[in-house]
């Protein structure tokens, strides 16, 4: 076998190990090819806010812009408290 490729045994409900052949923690999209070949894509994991958020390209571009250029930006204090 060349040094390259690595056995891997599946079990009889189709799961298996992949730790040897690729020891970085993380999350992966599989899929598999019609010849049988298992393909791991690296995913990212996101909150429906912040899919909604990334979507907002005006919000995201004036969030780029400040932080290119912090001192362009408005400072806000915090609002005051009222008595209860």
């Amino acid at each position: 076998m060349p040094p390259d490729l690595t056995l891997i045994e599946v079990d009889e409900r189709g799961r298996t190990s992949l730790g040897r052949l690729h020891p970085v923690p993380g999350r992966y999209l599989g899929e598999v090819q019609s010849d049988g070949t298992v393909i791991l894509h690296p995913a990212s994991v996101m909150t429906a806010a912040q899919a909604k958020l990334l979507g907002r390209t005006d919000v995201m571009q004036a969030i780029d812009d400040l932080a290119a250029h912090p001192d362009t930006g408005i400072r806000r204090g915090r609002p005051r408290r009222t008595s209860s």
